[in-house]
């Protein structure tokens, strides 16, 4: 027995006197194996907790000192708690070849020793890997690039060949041989791995596309899904929604099937629309006489949006002079309404409503009339993306119109306009 292991030399004279207490040598043999596997396991516990303890103060003292990030991190996923079971796992197969001696002490424990370290090693990686995604997260730039689909794909290869190198040392063969008899099934491997293979195909598609990223507000109305991305997998994409539920959806299905609207331009712009319609009772438009504009007139900022009308009917008779007088209904010419007045009117106000982006696009027009009246739809943008603000603007605005509406003789049902995405 070679020198330089730790227990040699006092075990000599151990298993001597064991052989002359112990009749017969097989039962001295056995009490022998055990009592100093034990010794090695109890020896091994020892550096455990001592290397633990080590490594426990060392981290804990760079996250206090230097507020090391990375250092936590690892600390969080385990990774040093992991890393010091390999030391005791060392110590123990250092003082292995104590128990190789005994010519009855059964191979698979030399086994068992060889799979605990593939699998220790893996938690090892696993632990890193894990590190590395949530490093990853912290950083607002990197929000972009979610790689967690792909980590999630390098755990299951590692999970899998793990698996592979247990299965042939407990077998007492080679990997090789394994992993050419598994090439034979590789059409049940990719049935099996379908949803990980076709879920990592689409989460490479996403980040590579900037398609979505962690954060970014989402709509999928076909899973009743409205809300900020939490987190991108390999297999899902888990969205935390206004109400403050969870709903995970495929990966897959937002690249191949289904339609996704991101909000995230929107925010970045600084601006949201505003699309909401009022119904108007179609039997309270009607042209105007001199009297209801002169009482239009009366309304506070109707002045301006009767003189833009005017300028457009002059502008209208001055192309139309050499042709037959245009016909006068009422005594308005160009048969001028109540509608077409209040439509002015809102084009007047929205240009000078505080919140409002007045350089950009301002359209009232008419929607499709039907059995429930004549929709009036209203489409601007707000200055604003913040939720609270812009739905104050958005009230603001439709609660003046439909109080003011009756001032120009019009007449709004009691059916809720359509609300448009906005």
């Amino acid at each position: 027995m070679s020198n330089s292991i730790p227990l040699s030399g006092w075990n000599v004279l151990y298993k001597s006197w064991l052989s002359e207490l112990i009749r017969p040598e097989s039962r001295a043999d056995f009490v022998y194996t055990v009592s100093v596997f034990l010794l090695c396991l109890l020896v091994s516990i020892l550096f455990y907790k001592l290397g633990k303890w080590f490594i426990y103060k060392l981290t804990s003292l760079l996250i206090k000192k230097k507020n090391v990030k990375i250092v936590a991190i690892l600390k969080a996923n385990k990774f040093f708690s992991y890393l010091s079971y390999y030391l005791p796992l060392l110590v123990f197969k250092y003082n292995f070849d104590l128990l190789w001696e005994s010519e009855k002490l059964p191979k698979m424990l030399g086994n068992v020793y060889q799979v605990a370290a593939v699998l220790l090693i893996v938690l090892i990686i696993n632990a890193a890997l894990n590190s590395i995604v949530d490093f990853n997260q912290r950083k607002q730039s990197n929000r972009s690039k979610p790689i967690r689909g792909l980590v999630q794909f390098v755990q299951i290869i590692l999970y899998f060949l793990a698996a592979v190198f247990c299965i042939a040392i407990l077998s007492e063969k080679s990997p090789y041989t394994l992993l050419a008899g598994l090439g034979a099934m590789s059409a049940l491997i990719m049935l099996i791995f379908k949803d990980s293979i076709t879920g990592l195909v689409a989460g490479a598609q996403l980040s590579f596309n900037h398609m979505l990223q962690i954060g970014d507000w989402i709509s999928l109305p076909g899973y009743d899904v409205d809300g900020e991305i939490a987190d991108i997998t390999l297999t899902s994409v888990k969205v935390r929604n206004w109400d403050k539920s969870i709903s995970t959806v495929p990966t897959y299905k937002l690249v191949v099937s289904d339609s996704v609207k991101n909000w995230r331009h929107m925010q970045e712009s600084g601006i949201r629309r505003i699309s909401r319609a009022i119904v108007i009772d179609v039997g309270s438009v009607l042209f105007c006489t001199p009297e209801m504009l002169a009482r239009y007139r009366a309304v506070d900022g109707a002045e301006k949006a009767l003189k833009d009308i005017d300028a457009a009917d002059e502008a209208e008779a001055a192309k139309n002079a050499k042709k037959t007088d245009a016909p006068k209904q009422n005594g308005i010419t160009n048969g001028v309404t109540n509608l077409g007045v209040f439509r002015a009117y809102i084009y007047r106000y929205l240009e000078y409503k505080s919140g409002i982006r007045a350089d950009l696009s301002l359209v009232v027009r008419h929607k499709d009339p039907s059995v429930s009246g004549l929709p009036l739809e209203i489409t601007c943008f707000a200055s604003t993306t913040d939720t609270k603000r812009y739905e104050a603007i958005q009230s603001d605005i439709f609660e003046h119109l439909i109080a003011i509406a009756p001032a120009f003789d019009l007449k709004l049902l009691q059916i809720a306009g359509s609300l448009a995405a906005n």
